[in-house]
């Protein structure tokens, strides 16, 4: 028994674009709930590893596929971080929820940011796994240099620099990581469709690229987790500790694991609904 089910997958429109999006709801019966914000390459049809996990068995969880992934809208013009969280806030009404707690991981966590200065009373609480808040705090790598070269070199570079100790596993046991590698690039073939084939990643990394919300950060009230993985030098660890010290309201959290550690085990998942809950003295 999973301890949730799927009530919704599909599109929805809202305000400003289509989305493609997934809701769940717990077999316990809660009022909780939870959106989560997925990386760049949040395409429902690969990342769905936030379903088995303590947040789904706590809470009503809502996720959407971001513009120009998947299956979800690409509007005209070009498109910025604020894009990104009208987006996440027309979204929240089209299903209507008044507020949630945000889980943002990675680009996630940058539009979770953003949506946080752009409507304070609809962000009860946020995570920020794997993410940085850009300007002079500084930034996550700019992965958009790895569309310009051949998929093998960049699925490999860009696999050690989401877990650096991918790079002696490569000098030590090459048969073990180049297991690794075929599943990477097979996910990456099959994320290629539309998202890459369409231009709709590409102009996200350019969103992503521009992303700087250092100077708004002390603006932000509400509690916040920062979530950091120990072996991760895509969001580097300097630039995340430096938003949690800029950040009122912030806790400063490190896991084993390098870029993905928040679903790659239970405990991180575990430990955000046990302080999370806690701090709103909700018993679980």
């Amino acid at each position: 028994m999973t301890g949730y089910r799927i009530i919704a997958e599909g599109r929805v429109e809202t305000a400003r674009l289509g989305l493609f999006h997934l809701q769940t709801e717990p077999v316990r019966p809660t009022d909780r709930k939870v959106l989560y914000l997925g990386g760049s390459s949040h395409d429902l049809r690969l990342k769905r590893g936030f379903l088995d996990t303590e947040i789904t068995r706590q809470a009503h969880v809502a996720s959407f596929e971001p513009r120009g992934l998947g299956r979800s809208d690409q509007p005209a013009g070009a498109w910025t971080m604020a894009d990104y969280a009208k987006d996440a806030l027309a979204y929240l009404d089209a299903i209507g929820w008044d507020s949630a707690f945000v889980i943002g991981e990675s680009f996630g966590g940058m539009t979770a940011l953003h949506l946080a200065v752009l409507a304070p009373k609809r962000v009860e609480a946020l995570a920020l796994l794997s993410a940085t808040a850009g300007g002079d705090g500084g930034s996550s790598y700019d992965i958009s240099e790895f569309l310009e070269m051949p998929r093998d070199e960049a699925i490999e570079r860009w696999m050690i620099l989401q877990n650096c100790t991918l790079a002696e596993l490569k000098a030590n046991d090459r048969n073990a990581f180049d297991r690794l590698k075929a599943a990477r690039l097979e996910t990456d073939r099959q994320f290629y469709d539309p998202s890459v084939a369409s231009g709709g990643y590409a102009r996200l990394l350019k969103a992503r690229r521009d992303h700087d919300a250092w100077e708004a950060l002390n603006t932000i009230a509400c509690p916040v987790l920062v979530m950091a993985g120990l072996l991760d030098d895509q969001a580097p660890q300097l630039a995340q500790r430096n938003m949690a010290h800029r950040l009122r309201c912030a806790e400063f959290l490190e896991f084993p694991g390098g870029h993905g550690f928040g679903f790659a085990s239970p405990e991180p998942m575990e430990i955000l609904c046990k302080l999370w809950f806690q701090l709103h003295e909700v018993t679980i």
